[in-house]
């Protein structure tokens, strides 16, 4: 829309600059109107025009380079939430592996897979995109409890607790589940056509 009005208006300065130059030319007096002094004075406007042309073209450019710079963060900022909520899609299903492999007493795996989720938990904290939703005690209370589980079922594992309470385990795993499904969902309903 821009452009075409700068050609409306390049054209008429042309034209109107053409009648000027032209207008000029015979007010000069006789001996003076030669086509030296013609061509002098149509190549000085060619010139200036050629000028206020290009300052228009670098105008539109500039316009143009400053909208694709705001849609490539527009685009960029949402691949980041998207990455960001396939972390977290990704980090439900390993709280329901962690449940199984506790349930099938395997708590080698589980312990593996914990600390596979408690690296994704830090991750997505420091996601500056969602620092407005990680930043807050309910989040940080997730990854803390988290790296209690961690140590306790290292510490069963590894023979120093004779027995571990799998029901709170459980439950903290419960809880991650729900902070991580309802940051999912701020982002998933989130408005992005902005």
């Amino acid at each position: 829309m821009k452009q075409g009005k700068d050609r409306i208006l390049a054209i008429i300065i042309f034209i109107g600059g053409t009648l000027i130059v032209g207008g000029t030319f015979y007010l000069i007096p006789d001996k003076d109107q030669t086509v030296v002094n013609g061509f002098t004075l149509f190549g000085t406007f060619l010139s200036l025009f050629g000028l206020l042309f290009a300052y228009l073209q670098i105008q539109n450019i500039k316009t143009t380079s400053q909208q694709t710079k705001l849609a490539i963060e527009n685009s960029m900022l949402r691949i980041n939430q998207v990455l960001s909520i396939s972390e977290l899609s990704k980090a439900i299903k390993i709280i329901q592996e962690i449940q199984s492999f506790i349930i099938q007493e395997k708590h080698e795996i589980a312990l593996m897979r914990m600390k596979d989720l408690k690296f994704i938990l830090i991750q997505v904290k420091y996601n500056e995109d969602l620092a407005k939703y990680t930043n807050d005690s309910i989040y940080n209370k997730t990854i803390t409890d988290l790296g209690s589980d961690i140590t306790n079922l290292n510490d069963l594992i590894i023979g120093h607790k004779k027995g571990l309470n799998f029901s709170s385990l459980n439950k903290n795993l419960e809880n991650i589940a729900t902070t991580i499904t309802d940051l999912e969902n701020k982002l998933k309903y989130k408005g992005y056509d902005t």
